[in-house]
């Protein structure tokens, strides 16, 4: 396991502020976490729950600091005042503060924990295209997800991490650099994961929960990150579950220093982005040169690039990982949504050039999803979106799953079919991150607008129940709920979580997944 400079600089003062931890709190809002004491507060509608919002788990990653590893922070004694949200961490037009000074996580737990009865700890990785996005769970003062999700009797921490060219850029000047040092080159932002969870496994026993019952859970580039994270060697020990909600492990990826699926490397792409940048650098810019550009100029400087590098701490993308069994063995739970095409506009592509990238098999995936030629624009448009969703979400967690067979640990996989009936004749299926509010149990107070009625009250609870049961034992089964049984690949049986309740059923797009299931397994030559 590759020891990070994070985790190397805080294991010295450890031991005694973990024995002080221990204890069970007097004053429930007030915690000494391993770097200095944090004061909390009670979130409005929940008096049975401590927030704790805006607590450091690194230094601000600018200055000299950009594209380094993140570093322990500066300890502190008078009580942090943790009652608000702190700035996110740069990407493109948002009306929240941002700044490179961003490493914040929060955590929810209850105000009536005791030290003798530690919970499991579950923490959410937020998406947004690994450029964008944020760790906040419903605003201050009353925080309703984590406030909600931790009322069910478990911890809940929520995450930030360096986006898009602050977190996932790579350039031969920081090569030499960090060759030169022996830190790892490039995933910043992966990195910024680990070294929270590597604040977890020191702090959750002050804050009431079980390091030794960690569950990471996210949703989209948060899903996807969780399949990274069960992917890196560097991230072993730092959690025991993994829930990945449409997170892609199939889609191809830039390696560092080589060019791949018909990618150009990390390093390449970064050097070609500030050459045409004119950020007048000159020919051979060094890396501080790179560092006095602004966040806001290397904000602009792309979009469709900014996800986690193979070759690096990211060994190679997850698909190929799990395949040769080099995945953490740990209980995981995976799944997709019935129209996750809703992203489909955000790649820039037309239906009928996505169906031709098929190549060959492009009539089979028109017949397959009902564009044969004979339909009109917007039912092309429909199929072609269902189909991107299907490709880069659901195939993922069906072969994901999959290769859990190559590990002792059991997998289990979920469709996500629920559309409120308000909306059913909008949407062809339940959209992109739809999911998130019944995973925390939140389907929205009956007196307003989102309130998805009974029968999605129901399922909010249903999988809400599902998700901290996992968490605490490593199986969502219990309380009376449908059993969900063991992913394996001749049964091919899921959970599908629809109105009226959660329902087993075997072979899930069955056909259309195992074109896709092709298609993957062509690009990646058997590997």
């Amino acid at each position: 396991m590759m020891k990070t400079p994070y985790r190397l600089a805080a294991a010295a003062a450890l031991l005694p502020l973990l024995l002080a931890c221990a204890a069970e709190p007097s004053d429930p809002f007030l915690v000494q976490s391993d770097a200095g004491p944090v004061q909390g507060f009670a979130p409005e509608g929940a008096s049975d729950v401590a927030a704790f919002l805006g607590i450091p788990f690194a230094q601000a990653p600018e200055g000299h600091l950009r594209w380094r590893p993140p570093v322990a922070v500066e300890p502190w004694t008078e009580p942090l005042q943790a009652n608000e949200y702190r700035p996110i961490c740069p990407q493109g037009r948002a009306q929240l503060t941002q700044s490179e000074n961003c490493l914040y996580l929060n955590v929810w737990t209850s105000a009536e924990r005791s030290g003798d009865d530690a919970m499991p700890v579950m923490v959410w990785i937020h998406g947004g295209g690994f450029r964008a996005g944020n760790g906040r769970l419903g605003e201050a003062p009353a925080t309703g997800r984590g406030a909600g999700l931790a009322s069910r009797g478990v911890v809940v921490v929520s995450i930030q991490y360096r986006l898009g060219a602050l977190g996932f850029f790579a350039h031969p000047a920081l090569a030499a650099e960090a060759a030169a040092s022996g830190q790892p080159e490039g995933s910043h932002g992966v990195l910024d994961m680990i070294a929270a969870l590597e604040w977890v496994q020191r702090n959750a026993a002050a804050f009431g929960g079980d390091p030794d019952r960690v569950t990471i859970f996210g949703v989209s580039a948060g899903g996807m990150a969780v399949n990274t994270l069960m992917s890196t060697p560097s991230s072993a020990g730092l959690f025991h579950r993994a829930i990945a909600q449409s997170g892609y492990g199939t889609w191809r990826l830039p390696h560092l220093s080589e060019p791949r699926w018909g990618l150009p490397s990390a390093r390449d792409h970064g050097a070609a982005l500030i050459a045409g940048a004119g950020f007048d650098l000159g020919n051979a810019p060094s890396a501080d040169d790179l560092r006095g550009v602004s966040f806001e100029d290397l904000n602009a400087l792309g979009t469709g690039f900014w996800v986690p590098i193979t070759g690096t701490v990211l060994p190679d993308e997850p698909g190929i990982v799990f395949a040769r069994g080099e995945q953490h063995d740990v209980p995981y739970i995976t799944g997709g949504n019935s129209f996750e095409g809703t992203i489909f506009r955000a790649f820039a592509t037309t239906p009928g050039d996505f169906f031709a990238t098929f190549g060959e098999r492009e009539q089979q995936a028109r017949n397959l999803y009902g564009a044969d030629g004979e339909t009109d624009a917007d039912t092309e448009r429909i199929a072609a979106a269902t189909l991107f969703g299907d490709q880069r979400y659901v195939i993922s967690a069906r072969y994901l799953a999959a290769q859990m067979k190559t590990v002792s640990s059991p997998a289990r996989t979920y469709y996500f079919r629920f559309v409120p009936e308000a909306r059913r004749e909008a949407l062809p299926g339940a959209p992109h991150g739809s999911e998130v509010s019944y995973a925390f149990g939140d389907p929205g107070a009956p007196d307003s607008e989102r309130y998805p009625g009974a029968d999605g009250a129901a399922l909010a609870d249903a999988m809400a129940g599902y998700w901290t049961r996992f968490a605490a034992t490593g199986d969502p089964n219990g309380d009376g709920a449908p059993e969900w049984p063991e992913y394996d690949a001749e049964s091919d049986t899921w959970m599908v979580l629809d109105a009226p309740g959660p329902k087993t059923t075997p072979g899930v797009l069955k056909d259309k997944l195992d074109l896709l299931e092709a298609v993957y397994l062509e690009r990646v030559g058997g590997e």
